[in-house]
């Protein structure tokens, strides 16, 4: 039998996977249970709701982007180019965690789990790198918004492009561009 530490971490693993691939209200205890190899009641024992569950997966997240944005704050020649590089790894280990952001977001559903996430995380993330990307010479308050489009498009376009690219109706081509013509410059 599983520890319950690693039932949990299943659970969490396979509901992440599970909302990577689905929208949110497609997804149901019954499925993350299924998915985990565990019972409904097992899910709920853990995070009581699908909401929670749903929450869980970026709270346990995004403290690992606040301590690379904290490391990040101590470089003495902070660039835009170890920004994105920073956040591309922190993506690489944590693949379908854009998916899901940019899922939900693109989402026209206004549920009580995506209030949760703009609200909770994404929005003092946000300040957050702003105040980070503030530190670059080149970015200063007329830029800053740009600066902070500039380095979640560019770090998330190559997990997102193979999920999204699935979808219907959306064109991400010009996004491909940019991440072309700019990320090797950035990179440099």
């Amino acid at each position: 039998m599983l520890s319950e530490a690693k039932t949990r971490k299943k659970i969490l693993s396979n509901a992440t996977d599970l909302f990577a691939h689905n929208p949110y209200g497609k997804v149901t205890i019954r499925k993350i249970a299924q998915s985990a190899n565990v019972s409904p009641s097992l899910v709920i024992y853990y995070f009581i709701s699908k909401e929670n569950l749903y929450c869980q997966i970026f709270e346990e997240f995004f403290p690992e982007l606040e301590c690379m944005i904290k490391k990040l704050k101590k470089e003495s020649n902070l660039t835009l180019s170890m920004i994105v590089n920073n956040y591309i790894e922190a993506w690489r280990v944590n693949s379908l965690i854009p998916v899901i952001i940019h899922r939900e977001l693109l989402s026209l559903d206004h549920t009580e789990a995506k209030s949760r996430l703009i609200n909770k995380l994404l929005m003092p993330h946000k300040k957050k790198l702003m105040s980070l990307l503030s530190s670059i010479t080149e970015c200063n308050p007329y830029n800053e918004k740009y600066y902070y489009m500039l380095v979640m498009s560019l770090s998330t376009y190559p997990f997102i492009s193979e999920h999204i690219s699935n979808e219907k109706n959306i064109d991400l081509s010009f996004l491909q561009n940019v991440y072309e013509s700019v990320l090797p410059q950035a990179v440099c």
